[in-house]
């Protein structure tokens, strides 16, 4: 029964309107307006349609900026950073309204203290264990970079304040209460008028939604991002990147400061695997030396500049075997020293232990220390002549697709020291060191320049302790020479008082 009296109710009351209807159909067909009116609203819709459909595939106007990591985070941020980014995703623009300052700096908090909290698990108050001086850097940054966004990327958000955001929404609300029927009804009754309002009522329902239901939640999102991205800086040791001028000085592992800091390389490999060849055939000229026995007994450094690379430091590292472990005595100068490690391996050599052991110290080195970056690794298969057929020796080989029994060996060796040393394949490289037959080493120098994006991401956090180590004393000798020169002016003001008296 009340079901009956609630359908007979909207019945009656949806009557006027489909009279109105009737009638504005009944006027257009004795006005021969009726084609044109229907041609003009299906028109003005379908435009609409394809508008719509033309934005949701382009993301057009609604394609707003994200911030993204920085590739020169040490591991250690990819934690922290994945709960910043689940924060933005679940944020509530209503628990956070922009005009309540007082909220926005609760969210600010809440961001600062979780990264603090990352990085100082056990310390009650992390947040505040931090120099005043980087906080006011994170908050101009997170300023800076926010008004940035918002001129570049976002279209009328020069114009837009936030009050005619919150107006927009509530316009927006009372035009969607509107009755479809009604705009029907008008449609019809008077396409002529109600065409234009129509449109117009269509791009301030766009323009509505734009500013209040995405640019409001964008913002948070964006602030909570910003926020998360200069604490981690701050708290991980890189709020301020280091802009120090380095003294020049001769390329030696205790001072190798210049200008332009020139990528380390480490070449290390067991004895006799052609570590010395391969460096006299990077440099095109006999630099190192070249002997029966090891007559590299400590850590030889050499320059060079080439195109591809530019500024490079390569260092000669003693051989080591089941004995010589030279990396133990000094880990910290063996792996964290060097931007790029250059593994020599010969194809001949039954046994990698050694070399295993090699990289395990160094992964283990830098797993205890997230802050830092591994280095990447370069794997140079050396002696690849001496493969079978021992007598055929005609290159250049197509290693990736063997035709021939050299090729197939030369394949096999490099799959079984890969494997072996759990080292990608295409990160080994084939070559042949032997004087007046050396070969591909120019994919070497491909090989470094490829790497050289990786190379710099962990060089960059390996300057950076040393930068904050310089900064640190130096700002504190200019603090202290400053305090000493006010100390000296007081003295001299109060000795002049008492002159004068």
């Amino acid at each position: 029964m009340r079901k009956a009296l609630l359908s007979i109710s909207a019945f009656l009351l949806v009557l006027p309107w489909l009279a109105l209807v009737a009638a504005g159909i009944y006027w257009l067909w004795q006005s021969v307006y009726l084609t044109e009116a229907v041609a003009g609203f299906c028109v003005v819709y379908a435009l609409a349609w394809l508008m719509i459909r033309g934005l949701r595939k382009r993301q057009g106007l609604l394609a707003l900026p994200v911030v993204k990591p920085d590739d020169a985070w040490p591991p250690a941020a990819t934690e922290i950073w994945a709960k910043l980014d689940k924060m933005a995703e679940q944020i509530d623009p209503k628990e956070y309204p922009l005009t309540d300052s007082l909220r926005i700096l609760e969210l600010a908090k809440r961001v600062t203290v979780e990264v603090a909290r990352h990085y100082s698990p056990k310390h009650e108050g992390a947040e505040l264990d931090v120099p005043l001086r980087n906080i006011l850097y994170i908050a101009e940054q997170v300023c800076r970079d926010m008004r940035q966004m918002l001129d570049e990327k976002v279209p009328f958000s020069h114009l837009l304040t936030v009050g005619n955001g919150m107006e927009l929404w509530r316009w927006k609300d009372r035009l969607a209460s509107g009755h479809i029927a009604y705009r029907v009804g008008k449609l019809l009754l008077s396409p002529i008028a109600s065409i234009p309002r129509e449109l117009g009522q269509f791009f301030a329902g766009k323009a509505s939604a734009y500013p209040k239901g995405m640019i409001e939640r964008w913002l948070l999102q964006t602030l909570i991002k910003k926020i998360g991205y200069y604490a981690i800086a701050m708290y991980s040791g890189q709020a301020i990147p280091p802009q120090i001028d380095f003294a020049e000085s001769e390329p030696t592992l205790e001072s190798m400061e210049m200008t332009k800091r020139p990528l380390r390389i480490l070449v290390a490999g067991q004895l006799k695997t052609g570590k010395s060849s391969l460096i006299n055939a990077l440099f095109g000229e006999l630099r190192a030396p070249t002997d029966v026995l090891p007559l590299t007994g400590a850590l030889a450094v050499y320059r060079l500049q080439h195109e591809g690379t530019g500024d490079v430091i390569i260092v000669d590292s003693p051989g080591y075997g089941d004995q010589e472990r030279w990396f133990e005595e000094n880990p910290e100068q063996a792996f964290g020293e060097f931007d790029l490690i250059v593994l020599v391996c010969s194809a001949t050599q039954a046994g990698h232990g050694a070399d295993a052991e090699f990289l395990s110290a160094m992964r283990t080195w830098f797993d205890e220390r997230l802050e830092r970056r591994q280095p990447p690794i370069l794997l140079i298969v050396s002696h690849i002549d001496q493969l079978r057929p021992l007598r055929e020796w005609q290159p250049p080989y197509d290693v990736s697709h063997p035709q021939n029994a050299k090729e197939q060996s030369i394949r096999e060796a490099l799959g079984y020291i890969s494997e072996t040393l759990t080292i990608p394949l295409e990160d080994c490289l084939p070559v042949c060191l032997k004087e007046r037959s050396v070969y591909n080493i120019e994919a070497v120098w491909t090989g470094i320049a490829d790497k050289l994006p990786e190379s710099l991401r962990a060089q960059y956090l390996r300057c950076l302790i040393a930068a904050k180590d310089k900064e640190k004393w130096g700002m504190l000798r200019k603090q202290l020479a400053n305090a000493g020169r006010i100390a000296v002016d007081r003295v001299k003001k109060i000795k002049k008082g008492k002159d004068e008296r």
